[in-house]
């Protein structure tokens, strides 16, 4: 997933958002993950901010799972995965729902969540916004870790106050996205 910079203000102007969207916390709508299958064949993934999901080989010469691999997360498609890793781009990580692939195993430190009923291409833009960016940036109570990550937990997370609309217009808003990206995409190629 490409990065867009559209802020979802601008979907009132395109006539997207008819209801009021509800106040919420992430918590109320995400369900943990934690499901582990070593033997699974699922491609090893990784999350970088500019992009979404990518095969680890992609950008490292070598499998750096080595054991940790048995604990890595198993993901099916339509579910998310939070890398609280800073990145220039997202300094208080970054969201992506699994779309391309139909599973994946991806790093254990992950907080990994579905959101069973709702649109999880519409969660992933909306927890990519700059306003979570700074919900996120009053969660980290001293920096990153040793390891890179920041120290946001599972349940900090969750407690992050979101709007969701209706799950007609999260699917449209989704699809708008999409579209938005497959064509900036399109014309970058050319």
């Amino acid at each position: 997933m490409g990065v867009i910079k559209i802020p979802f203000n601008t979907l009132f102007v395109f006539g997207y958002l008819a209801n009021a969207w509800e106040q919420r916390k992430l918590g109320e709508y995400a369900c943990k993950i934690q499901r582990t299958y070593e033997e699974s064949s699922a491609p090893i993934m990784m999350i970088t901010s500019e992009g979404g999901f990518i095969e680890q080989s992609r950008r490292y010469s070598f499998n750096n799972a080595g054991k940790s691999l048995k604990k890595y997360i198993l993901l099916y498609k339509g579910e998310l995965a939070y890398n609280h890793g800073a990145s220039k781009l997202r300094p208080y990580g970054s969201c992506f729902s699994l779309e391309h692939q139909e599973s994946a195993r991806v790093p254990y430190v992950y907080h990994c969540f579905s959101v069973s009923g709702h649109n999880a291409v519409f969660f992933s833009y909306l927890l990519n916004l700059s306003s979570i960016q700074k919900e996120l940036r009053k969660l980290v109570s001293s920096g990153t870790r040793q390891d890179g990550l920041l120290n946001i937990s599972f349940e900090q997370y969750c407690s992050v106050p979101i709007k969701v609309p209706t799950k007609e217009e999260q699917q449209k808003i989704a699809t708008l996205f999409q579209e938005l990206e497959r064509d900036i995409t399109l014309h970058q190629r050319v």
